[in-house]
């Protein structure tokens, strides 16, 4: 039997960090916020964001705590929240339970501690900090937790249970491997190609005005996010979205060698039946996969 937290804190209070803390005070948790800014930590208190502000992490590392919160949110950069969790170290392996939010979990390395629990909220926006709130952000979306500490069926249950109930989210596990694998490919990638395609409209003599077409502009969004953010995202999985952007790479290669007539095909078939063949199975499979 899992006690579900009434009373949580969360580090971090940009555009993650605050939305969650409006929809878990939605649900009636109390919540206490951290953030290293004075000017956001103070904008959530006086805008009700937050019941109450913790003013360093000197005071979160106080064993004070222990009794008095269910649940610590580390909702900072990826980079950073490596330091982060590492600075709670007082309150590893105590009765509160500690999850986190970033979308690359490889360099998260810890020495098991066995209430941490690893935890990606699929749901963003190209928003950032405290003014990008948005309390409905994880409405009906889904978090991935990973377990890689073999951390305490309480703690894991607890954390299950936060996402799914105050914040109405759906819930898988899976291991830290196959999820950074996974979200190179599905998220990660689709970010460095929105750059990528933005830089290259900026580096050719195009204009494009405001004659952007509907997929124009979704690229444009995704290239709208927080580079500082997405830089730490692109160095920390670095291997996986070199392997994820080879795979592009050949799926471009091969229709590029179908619009120019350059690739070997059964003579049976002409270039331009082969490209609409081409076409209609990555439709077809994005019918049956999304």
């Amino acid at each position: 039997m899992t006690n579900p937290a009434q009373e949580i804190l969360i580090i971090g209070l940009g555009l993650i960090g605050s939305s969650l803390a409006k929809a878990a005070k939605n649900k009636g948790l109390v919540v206490h916020g951290y953030d290293l800014d004075q000017t956001s930590l103070t904008q959530a208190l006086d805008n009700k964001i937050i019941d109450k502000a913790i003013e360093s992490i000197d005071e979160i590392n106080n064993k004070e705590l222990i009794g008095k919160i269910d649940l610590i949110i580390v909702a900072v950069s990826p980079r950073a929240t490596q330091s982060v969790i590492s600075s709670l170290k007082n309150l590893w392996n105590t009765d509160i339970s500690i999850t986190e939010t970033s979308s690359v979990k490889n360099h998260l390395n810890f020495d098991s501690p066995n209430n941490l629990v690893l935890s990606h909220p699929i749901a963003g926006s190209d928003k950032s900090g405290i003014s990008g709130l948005d309390e409905d952000l994880f409405t009906n979306k889904k978090t991935i937790i990973c377990n890689p500490y073999d951390v305490n069926e309480i703690h894991i249950n607890r954390v299950k249970n936060f996402w799914q109930h105050a914040l109405s989210m759906r819930v898988s596990e899976m291991t830290v491997k196959e999820h950074d694998l996974l979200f190179a490919m599905t998220s990660h990638l689709p970010h460095l190609i929105s750059y990528a395609l933005i830089d290259s409209i900026r580096l050719s003599s195009t204009e494009p005005g405001d004659n952007a077409g509907g997929g124009l502009k979704e690229f444009i969004r995704l290239s709208g996010s927080n580079p500082e953010m997405w830089k730490d995202i692109f160095e920390l999985n670095e291997k996986n979205i070199i392997r994820s952007l080879a795979s592009f790479q050949l799926s471009i290669n091969n229709l590029l060698e179908l619009i120019t007539k350059i690739k070997e095909i059964p003579s049976t078939f002409s270039h331009s039946e082969m490209l609409k063949n081409e076409l209609e199975e990555i439709k077809k499979y994005k019918e049956d996969t999304f």
